[in-house]
């Protein structure tokens, strides 16, 4: 470094940490100011023309340009002007070079793009001087970008804390509103019932007190099941509740909730019905998708009149949503509103609806349905028509097994849908062309092996080799999408 140089200009700056690419067609200009600024710990890259300059300012990225104005094939300026027109390299600061002294260059120079101008002949100072202060207004500029960015995400972060703190006291609003109100109203007609029954034993009829008997019952399991709901919601809140999921078989845990709310169907003279095909495979947590069918049946019940119809039904691999299962349950109760459709799924919205039969409900139950089904990669959503019924629709994952079968055959069957018979071998014609007896026992031996995927894959294979057996593989195909082991083992037996 040499000895005169001010220390003011070099103070506070650590040269070493830094590239300058120096474009000059003058091999002597060249060599002189690298030396120099190298003898500072400066890295320095060179180039002889504007072309070579920025290929290596795209390949190397420097802290700063020293660019010579004339060159020849393109000149500093046109150089400039491209390296500013490259999003990646618009940011470098470049300082001119030049001879050339009059007022209508310097300002083409900015307006192409550089920062400062150093005159010939170069004077080495002046040089680093200028290098040295761009270089710092440089690292002030990147040091308020980052500040700024800093500042940005610690904006965002508070918003989104807000955003949290906003749901968190709708949540506990919620929760104080149950606990102060909808828990309450259960307990009045029970302890009502309960002080009648205390004080007028003796003068009370059997089909009185059978009647009060009744009463306090249904009083208790509303109590109970709005804590059940509590506790689920408040478990998930605090992120305290298991997520097992499994392989599950979707009939049964429909059908068993569907027989655990029958009395309450027959109460109200309503006819419950699951249409739900047999070996429907899902990849769920039992616990969680048990409790949501049992939700979205009681809903249902609650808001459907005498004489009315709750169904739960199902579709498989369907076209937007080929891996998943759709469950609807369908009511033909009083539907809802258009204006409060929207509003049954949030938290900071209180909206409940007397039930036909003036059941109370905290609106608990649909939230709680929203974030199991969520949180077993489903989705959740409501139709309904005012006066005419609503439908409540969730997706819940297939099982791998499944998902992979209802893929390879998307092809050659129509969808499931909501049909609950299975395909009696009775009503299978018998005119058709049948293939070849080693083709039939080549499947006969997979269904014996429990390989019903492979019988439904080798049926495919049937009928794109030979399409007079098209009818024949359909029929296999259907049974197979069906999972019915028995009337496939059936079939093919018929033709051994």
């Amino acid at each position: 470094m040499e000895g005169n140089v001010s220390d003011a200009i070099v103070a506070n700056l650590n040269y070493q940490a830094y590239t300058i690419l120096i474009v000059d067609d003058n091999p002597t200009n060249l060599g002189v100011i690298t030396d120099y600024l190298e003898g500072f710990g400066f890295t320095i890259i060179t180039a002889r023309n504007g072309e070579s300059g920025l290929r290596r300012a795209k390949m190397a990225h420097p802290d700063l340009i020293l660019l010579d104005v004339m060159m020849p094939d393109i000149d500093g300026f046109e150089t400039c002007r491209r390296l500013k027109a490259d999003e990646t390299m618009r940011e470098i600061p470049v300082i001119f070079m030049t001879a050339l002294t009059s007022t209508e260059d310097k300002v083409k120079g900015f307006e192409v793009g550089a920062v400062d101008y150093i005159t010939k002949p170069i004077q080495h100072e002046e040089v680093l001087a200028r290098v040295t202060t761009h270089l710092r207004l440089r690292d002030l500029a990147r040091s308020l970008q980052a500040q700024y960015e800093l500042e940005k995400k610690m904006r965002q972060l508070e918003e989104t804390r807000a955003q949290e703190l906003t749901e968190l006291n709708a949540s506990k609003d919620k929760f104080f509103s149950i606990v102060a109100h909808d828990l309450k109203g259960p307990f009045m007609p029970l302890i009502g019932n309960l002080e009648l029954l205390t004080e007028m034993t003796d003068t009370l009829t059997h089909e009185q007190i059978k009647d009060m008997g009744q009463s306090m019952l249904n009083s208790s399991k509303n109590v109970y099941n709005l804590l059940e709901n509590l506790l689920s919601w408040s478990r998930m809140q605090m992120g305290r509740m298991d997520y097992c999921p499994s392989m599950v078989e979707l009939r049964q845990i429909v059908n068993q909730n569907v027989e655990l709310l029958s009395p309450n169907a027959l109460a109200k003279r309503v006819e419950l019905r699951s249409q739900i095909v047999p070996k429907i495979l899902v990849y769920a947590d039992e616990n969680m998708l048990d409790t949501v069918v049992r939700n979205l049946i009681n809903n249902a019940l609650k808001f459907t009149p005498a004489n009315g119809q709750v169904t739960v039904n199902v579709a498989v691999g369907q076209q937007e949503l080929p891996a998943c299962v759709e469950v609807t349950v369908k009511d033909t109760g009083v539907g809802v509103k258009p204006e409060d459709l929207a509003k049954l799924f949030k938290i900071e919205v209180h909206h409940t609806t007397i039930g036909t039969a003036k059941e109370n409900g905290t609106g608990l139950g649909l939230l709680i349905c929203k974030e199991m089904v969520e949180k077993n990669g489903g989705q959740i959503w409501m139709e309904s028509e005012f006066g005419h019924g609503t439908s409540v629709k969730f997706t819940v994952p297939l099982d791998k097994t499944m998902s992979e079968l209802t893929a390879s055959l998307t092809n050659s069957s129509t969808e499931l849908t909501n049909i609950e018979v299975a395909f009696p071998i009775e009503t299978i014609a018998t005119n058709w062309p049948v293939p070849p007896r080693e083709e039939i026992e080549a499947m006969y031996t997979l269904i014996i092996q429990g390989d019903i995927i492979g019988v439904g894959e080798r049926a495919r294979e049937l009928k794109q080799v030979n399409t007079q057996y098209t009818e024949f593989a359909n029929k296999l195909i259907e049974l197979v999408k069906w999972f019915e082991d028995e009337e496939v083992t059936a079939l093919l037996e018929r033709y051994r």
